[in-house]
């Protein structure tokens, strides 16, 4: 043979399969999207606890006349309130339950919506949290397989 790759008529120098079970499929372990979600979730969870203590205690935090609807007071509560299911959803997400799944989804949806009706009192943040909030929605129904029945 010419310059290049040996070529080997030895059987004992072809390459060979490796032994069942020495290779683990490639969707065992999932795509990490779910892990993504499941992060997220915690992450947002507890930020949205924060953001909804600092509008009930310390109002001059946030420009209340750059919301789109009603006031602090009310968001305060919202974002507590949604801070503490965010948390349960990304604990449920990360046990991959299928009700996590739809809770996930549920609080992503409701996310985003929450996100933009506050964009004006903090819009890096809301802005931040409704692509992530899109993202956790996306995993969470692209990747549903990866949760139990």
């Amino acid at each position: 043979m010419e310059t290049g790759a040996q070529f080997h008529q030895d059987p004992g120098q072809v390459t060979r399969q490796p032994p069942p079970g020495a290779v683990r499929a490639a969707d065992e372990r999932g795509s990490g999207w779910i892990a993504f979600a499941g992060a997220y979730l915690l992450v947002a969870g507890g930020m949205n606890l924060i953001w909804g203590i600092v509008a009930l205690s310390n109002k001059s935090a946030f420009h209340e006349s750059g919301l789109v609807w009603s006031t602090l007071n009310t968001w305060g509560w919202i974002a507590i309130v949604m801070g503490a299911a965010q948390l349960l959803a990304g604990c449920m997400v990360l046990a991959q339950r299928f009700a996590g799944q739809w809770l996930a989804g549920i609080l992503a949806l409701v996310g985003i919506f929450v996100s933009f009706f506050s964009a004006g009192a903090y819009p890096i943040w809301s802005i931040i949290a409704l692509v992530a909030n899109g993202l956790v929605l996306w995993a969470v129904t692209a990747h549903g397989d990866e949760f139990d029945d």
